[in-house]
């Protein structure tokens, strides 16, 4: 997974340790969100997001993300 949480925390002119005190996480929390290395809550990722002013899918980038969505049929009765 790649984030963009250093990009947007850096246009906000947050530290590392200011937006985990936002968020009420550590620092190092925020580090490895930043190194995609830790896969948030959606809690977490919405504290993350609305403290940037931004979305979670600004934020985060998944690997499928470049792919084109699969297709799905739904049978409804």
């Amino acid at each position: 997974m790649q984030t963009n949480i250093r990009k947007y925390r850096n246009l906000a002119s947050l530290t590392q340790d200011d937006l985990a005190k936002k968020v009420g996480v550590r620092r190092e929390t925020i580090v490895f969100l930043e190194q995609g290395k830790y896969n948030p809550s959606l809690r977490l990722a919405h504290d993350v997001a609305r403290s940037l002013h931004a979305t979670i899918d600004d934020l985060f980038i998944f690997e499928d993300d470049t792919q084109e969505p699969e297709r799905r049929i739904v049978l409804v009765d």
